[in-house]
């Protein structure tokens, strides 16, 4: 028989203490294992993270203090070379004569060298800002360029009777590359000698295109600079079947394709003027072609509309339509496009060889060394009612024209002749930016197309790389 054991008794002192054990709160610790997640939720809900720092920069402006030009050997009797600076300072640029390094001194902003081989300018201090330089002679004239990422060369020849030069030059100690793209009537045209093009420190690379691209078309050139600093130049010539003597001429070149062009170097003799236009881009374009007097722009009769298939080049004979009563008063060629163009005209005679191409814009102020023969400056494209200064200064440095100003309009082309004695013009667009180009009749006619004078130049903004 089992025992029954009886449950202690309860005493009203331990419902008490029972009671008061079911109404006590948390522990501190389950509280604080609470709150803590909570305050830490909160805090970060109120830091806001800091901003992602770009990872490039634009480049500061800051004062030129360093400029280079870059002149092509000569051609047959064009061995004058010719520097200057529109700061009017005296004082030595350096030279590089082919591979021998000299100085040239500078006296009140101008300078003159004899020279056979490629010529390098390199100015620094006052005398960089507004540094200039040509090569000139026996009826031939370009304009020493500064070295460019990217320059275009339109109206090439590559064949028997009409023959191209490509030339590039390296004017600093470090290697450079280059690629060069070439079109024609067709298309691409894959080249490879001219993919890659590596171009030694101090040195000079040319290319006959005869001989690496040979073709019965005219060409369209594109040379692009992927590493180092390259100038790049033309030389072309035109050996016609006959008695008739070969002519040559540097090709200017020209800085990126554009919609609206003004080419100038009519001339105002008979000759056979050929213009040829490209179209790099893969959509079909269609060319309007108009002249410019000193009064007007219009349309000439019996030139139609010019379409270029994508990728290609084309030529269109204006021999018949500048002539006779048109040719009289016409300045410069408009072309306005559908897309961006690229555009020469090739001006030849049984003596003499010119090719002038579409300008680039000047906003402000340009500048030219100017070779010696009769000089006129022909301004065109003015976007707007405004006025041109034209000062000049001979071989001594002394000024030859104090200020001459000339007010420009819109769909009209200026013409200011210079003295021949001039050495130096430096030009100043107010109120209006144009195409501005110089004209140069020295046994033959010369076109160098005018730049944008560089004041300032643009300093990359290199940090410590952040891990």
């Amino acid at each position: 028989m089992s025992e029954h054991v009886p449950a202690p008794a309860r005493t009203p002192g331990s419902r008490r203490r029972a009671a008061e054990v079911t109404r006590r709160g948390p522990s501190p610790l389950t509280v604080l294992a609470i709150l803590i997640p909570l305050l830490t939720v909160a805090a970060l809900a109120l830091v806001r993270p800091a901003g992602q720092s770009s990872s490039t920069r634009p480049p500061t402006s800051a004062a030129l203090d360093r400029a280079t030009a870059v002149c092509p050997a000569r051609l047959p009797g064009a061995d004058e070379v010719r520097i200057g600076s529109t700061g009017l300072g005296s004082g030595d640029v350096a030279l590089r004569v082919g591979r021998e390094e000299d100085t040239e001194t500078l006296t009140d902003g101008v300078a003159t060298r004899t020279a056979r081989e490629t010529v390098v300018v390199g100015a620094t201090g006052d005398l960089a800002p507004g540094l200039v330089a040509s090569r000139s002679g026996a009826g031939s004239a370009v304009g020493c360029e500064a070295p460019a990422p990217e320059r275009w060369f339109t109206g090439v020849g590559a064949s028997a009777e009409h023959a191209s030069t490509l030339t590039l030059v390296n004017p600093d100690r470090g290697p450079a590359v280059a690629d060069v793209t070439v079109w024609d009537g067709s298309g691409l045209v894959d080249v490879p000698a001219l993919r890659g093009v590596r171009v030694p420190g101090g040195a000079t690379t040319s290319f006959d295109l005869a001989s690496v691209a040979p073709s019965r078309d005219a060409l369209a050139l594109q040379v692009t600079v992927s590493r180092g600093r390259l100038a790049s130049s033309v030389v072309d010539v035109i050996d016609p079947v006959g008695r008739d003597k070969p002519v040559r001429e540097w090709l200017p070149g020209q800085a990126a394709p554009a919609s609206t062009s003004y080419v100038a170097g009519i001339g105002t003799t008979a000759a056979d003027r050929v213009l040829t236009l490209a179209n790099p881009g893969d959509s079909e374009v269609r060319v309007d072609l108009e002249l410019v007097s000193e009064d007007s722009e219009f349309a000439p009769s019996g030139v139609d509309e010019v379409t270029l298939p994508p990728a290609t080049v084309s030529e269109v004979d204006l021999s018949g339509v500048l002539r006779g009563r048109t040719l009289q008063g016409v300045q410069a060629l408009r072309l306005e496009a559908t897309g961006p163009v690229t555009a020469s005209l090739r001006t030849r005679t049984p003596a003499d060889l010119a090719l002038s191409v579409a300008g680039p814009t000047v906003s402000t102020d340009t500048a030219v060394a100017l070779p010696e023969g009769a000089k006129r400056l022909v301004v065109t494209a003015a976007t707007a009612p405004g006025v041109v200064t034209l000062q000049a200064w001979d071989a001594d440095g002394a000024e030859v024209v104090r200020e001459r100003r000339v007010e420009i309009d819109p769909a009209t082309a200026a013409r200011l002749r210079l003295p021949d004695d001039a050495a130096l013009a430096l030009v100043r667009l107010d109120r209006t930016s144009a195409v501005v180009s110089l004209e140069v009749d020295d046994r033959g006619l010369s076109v160098l197309p005018l730049s944008q004078l560089e004041a300032t130049s643009e300093v990359a903004d290199v940090r410590p790389a952040q891990r």
